[in-house]
């Protein structure tokens, strides 16, 4: 029997699948028949490669492709790729996406890599062909063959804690150590909230697993308690 309501999680660049276990394991408790959580070469190809390949995989998949509902729950660069594969392949019975600490608008810290004589090398040879569509210099869906329609609902977590030093030169205002916080908004969101973490530990903080599972369920983040505040 297939599932009825099935989630596709999406792990961030150079992270892995076992970063999303805690999102997974709360979605089935949660009611979820089938959890999706992708392992893919996220520093291997570009978005555009990345978004055919994990597209076929799906396809393959009768609990993605037969469920009743499909949302995606995704960290950093997985939002991007979310957002690839809706805009290009979108599923006839898409439900929600819940993005955490996403880039939608670049990353200034990778701005600052990508530019920086000495750290440029390493930054690319690591992060591989995506690193230069995490610059704030891309926009994505901006010709006139592909555009972006974001009819769905779609909630935002952003975080406010830097473990960088220098962020406040390379950002200029509030962020997380790797995106700031006006760069996860994204036209079109349903709702937006700020929750205390950092970029690379936001899938493990419980208040961001509960605002998760929170928006997944009602279709709106929950503003009345201290999992989160507005800004």
């Amino acid at each position: 029997m297939n599932a009825k309501k099935t989630a596709i999680l999406l792990h961030g660049i150079i992270r892995s699948r076992f970063d999303m276990i805690p999102l997974e394991k709360r979605l089935r408790r949660e009611g979820y028949d089938a959890c999706i959580n992708i392992q893919y070469p996220s520093n291997k190809y570009d978005l555009n490669e990345l978004c055919e390949l994990v597209h076929e995989r799906l396809m393959n998949d009768p609990n993605y492709t037969e469920a009743e509902r499909v949302d995606f729950v995704t960290h950093s660069m997985g939002g991007l790729l979310a957002r690839y594969i809706i805009t290009r392949h979108r599923p006839k019975n898409l439900g929600a996406v819940v993005m955490l600490g996403t880039p939608n608008h670049g990353s200034e810290m990778a701005d600052f890599l990508s530019g920086n004589k000495v750290l440029s090398r390493p930054f690319r040879w690591l992060f591989g062909p995506a690193s230069s569509q995490l610059c704030t210099n891309i926009a994505h869906f901006k010709n006139m063959t592909e555009a972006e329609v974001i009819d769905y609902p779609l909630g935002i977590i952003a975080s406010n804690i830097s473990l960088n030093p220098f962020g406040k030169y390379i950002f200029g205002k509030t962020n997380d150590t790797l995106v700031s916080i006006d760069s996860t908004r994204l036209d079109g969101m349903t709702d937006h909230i700020i929750i205390p973490s950092t970029h690379s530990v936001m899938m493990f903080t419980p208040r961001i697993i509960d605002q998760t599972a929170y928006f997944l369920k009602n279709g709106h983040f929950d503003h009345t308690s201290k999992r989160g505040k507005i800004r």
